[in-house]
């Protein structure tokens, strides 16, 4: 066998065993995923400690989250869109705390894998009387979510064009 032919063949094993990792990966984001979830029940009966564990099993260390644009009515009478600023995981954290804690419920409309590392998550999410959805595709490292980028749904073209970033975090 060749040096060539053993380079084909290593090349084609360290493929395989990121591709196993990977799958691995994401089956371990899905059920730390639905366990999370399924905290927003509207009952509160966690402590803040495993509201906190259930939270840090899903998000990554340095975690991105990509908030939908925003629209503006531009000088010129026309919608214009404005990019919102990234939050940070200690942000989303605080905003996740506070929904849990005003009784929030949250409802998993889909689950969908669309690329290697690469989830679309669509939740229902009602506290009181409101009543909304969020779209987010997910890029996943190491079994936890990375990057969150918030899809907008009244623009089709944008759905189609959800994309994840390839993050490859070496720790």
């Amino acid at each position: 066998i060749s040096s060539k032919q053993k380079h084909q063949q290593l090349s084609i094993y360290q493929l395989e065993l990121t591709t196993r990792n990977i799958t691995m990966s994401t089956y371990q984001f899905e059920l730390a995923f639905r366990q999370y979830v399924a905290a927003f029940d509207g009952t509160n009966d966690l402590s803040p400690a495993e509201f906190k564990s259930l939270f840090d099993n899903v998000h990554h260390k340095d975690l991105n989250y990509l908030p939908k644009d925003e629209r503006v009515l531009g000088g010129d009478d026309m919608m214009h869109l404005k990019a919102k600023a990234p939050l940070t995981r200690e942000e989303i954290f605080q905003l996740h705390s506070k929904h849990y804690a005003s009784g929030q419920k949250v409802t998993l409309i889909h689950f969908r894998k669309i690329g290697l590392d690469c989830i679309d998550i669509k939740v229902r999410l009602v506290t009181g009387k409101e009543d909304t959805t969020v779209r987010v595709a997910n890029t996943i490292s190491g079994g936890q979510v990375v990057l969150s980028r918030e899809i907008d749904e009244s623009f089709p073209l944008k759905i189609l064009g959800a994309k994840c970033a390839n993050v490859v975090y070496k720790w």
